[in-house]
């Protein structure tokens, strides 16, 4: 494993010596049998299966956590995340067949988590999602070519009080958005067709191309695009957006589905400050990433699925 991180560190011009120094690679290697750097792990891996199933910044890789459940604990074994946040700790424990209970103040990182572990009937699922975004697309079509319905009905507009919403993103990417939203409530899975309208929505804003983490203003106007190296237009739908994620949650709930065990994850709302375990529950073990205090905005890097579905913030609460 370190051979093989530092090749991957020389290929992007990075002091391999300087790697060993920092983080004592040889030290970790010895004790954890991995050198922590993971240099050698490539994109498609760290976000296997479920856990892009939606961004989240500051999260850890899975393959982090999988190398100390291995070496502390055991199947069977209950591990606490007291810090959840998007459920890397949860699905990565109940891959190994390690029962574990995630702490999770924010609502929309428990809808993550939720998404992310529930078990379901794939098939059902499937079915709903090809079907809402049957739904989408005819009527983004409607929309695009100003067509009358039956009986002479125009297609339905849809309103929001959210000035966010209104700013950022374009009108058609709007209604097509707050459509999605308005036929949730038709279907038995509506936790999976939030996430993924929610994952679509954080694309379709009206931001720069390289700027999807931390936009400051919308873009509403040509501009010059640093990821393209050209000039690039604003973006103006929501469609494409939840067509490609559609297919990418089946394809993920399909994959972990393969290789998740029976072992119980429990997901908790609340500060962790302050939540009480049953005391007869016997905790082995707690692996957690802490906030990264002044270093990630926890309240605005989601502000747009808490507009859309109205999600509390608890901005004194959160760190």
């Amino acid at each position: 494993m370190l051979e093989a991180s530092k090749k991957a560190a020389t290929k992007f011009g990075i002091d391999t010596e300087l790697i060993e120094e920092k983080t004592d690679t040889r030290k970790n290697v010895e004790i954890l049998g991995d050198d922590l750097t993971f240099l050698s792990i490539r994109e498609f891996e760290r976000t296997k299966h479920v856990h892009r199933l939606h961004p989240y910044l500051g999260k850890f890789i899975p393959q982090l956590v999988d190398v100390f459940l291995k070496k502390y604990f055991k199947k069977g074994n209950i591990i606490l995340d007291p810090f959840s946040g998007s459920g890397t700790t949860l699905v990565e424990a109940n891959v190994l067949g390690m029962n574990s209970i995630g702490i999770e103040l924010s609502p929309f990182n428990v809808l993550i988590q939720e998404v992310k572990t529930r078990k379901y009937n794939i098939p059902e699922v499937e079915i709903e999602i090809k079907d809402a975004l049957k739904r989408l697309r005819s009527f983004s079509y409607n929309l695009q070519n100003k067509k009358q319905l039956l009986f002479g009905e125009e297609v339905e507009k849809f309103e929001t009080d959210s000035d966010y919403l209104k700013e950022w993103f374009s009108v058609r990417a709007l209604q097509e958005i707050l459509f999605c939203r308005s036929i949730i409530k038709d279907y038995k899975n509506q936790d999976v067709l939030k996430i993924i309208l929610s994952r679509s929505v954080r694309s379709a804003r009206l931001i720069p191309h390289y700027d999807l983490a931390r936009p400051r203003k919308a873009v509403r106007e040509t501009y010059w695009c640093i990821k393209h190296k050209r000039y690039c237009e604003p973006i103006n739908e929501a469609l494409k957006f939840i067509n490609r994620y559609s297919w990418d949650t089946i394809k993920r709930l399909k994959e972990f589905d393969k290789i998740r065990t029976d072992a119980f994850i429990k997901i908790i709302q609340g500060d962790a400050r302050f939540v009480k375990l049953p005391e007869n529950l016997r905790i082995d073990g707690i692996f957690t990433s802490p906030p990264y205090v002044g270093l990630i905005d926890y309240h605005e890097q989601h502000r747009y699925a808490y507009e859309l579905f109205d999600f509390p913030r608890q901005d004194e609460l959160e760190i």
